[in-house]
């Protein structure tokens, strides 16, 4: 997804999501006292090999635990994808297991990998799934949110940047 345009529209949902981060950690403040899981915003390209075909998503998600180690994350997304030049909207919902290698934040930085599945949807094609595998490198928190850059495959090659509420002395 290369051209003014797709690169016009990535620095849009770049600025987009810096700009609802003290939203969403305004909001994960007030879910602290509240039962909801935490949440998590993200923008993913997925199987951007050219100009010619790829996607580009923004994404809302909630991480629920399972024990210490274990993450169950649950993913809805909305954006565009390029097939042979042609632009179509496109969504995805994803449902990842994640097993964290330092689950207490021991380090500034986090390791997690996982794998699950994701169903994907794009107007006028018939609805695709994928098995997909990730694994998740967590920077130190920023201002109560804990910046992520996760790497799989499924659907092709994913990049997802993720901005997670951060939990003290957990990932």
């Amino acid at each position: 997804m290369h051209g003014p345009r797709s690169r016009a529209e990535m620095v849009w949902l770049l600025l987009s999501l810096a700009a609802l981060a003290p939203a969403c950690a305004a909001a994960q403040q007030r879910a602290r006292s509240s039962s909801l899981p935490p949440l998590e915003i993200r923008v993913d390209g997925i199987d951007v090999r050219s100009s010619r075909s790829g996607t580009l998503q923004a994404g809302v998600g909630a991480n629920l635990p399972f024990g210490y180690y274990v993450r169950l994350e649950i993913v809805g997304a909305a954006g565009v994808t390029r097939r042979d030049t042609v632009d179509r909207n496109s969504g995805r919902a994803d449902v990842l297991a994640r097993f964290l290698l330092d689950p207490f934040a021991e380090a500034p930085w986090g390791l997690s990998i996982g794998g699950g599945m994701s169903a994907f949807f794009e107007d006028g094609v018939r609805p695709r799934e994928y098995l997909v595998i990730v694994t998740d490198i967590e920077a130190p928190r920023i201002a109560g949110v804990t910046p992520a850059l996760q790497l799989g495959l499924g659907g092709g090659v994913r990049v997802g940047v993720v901005l997670r509420r951060y939990r003290a002395g957990r990932r």
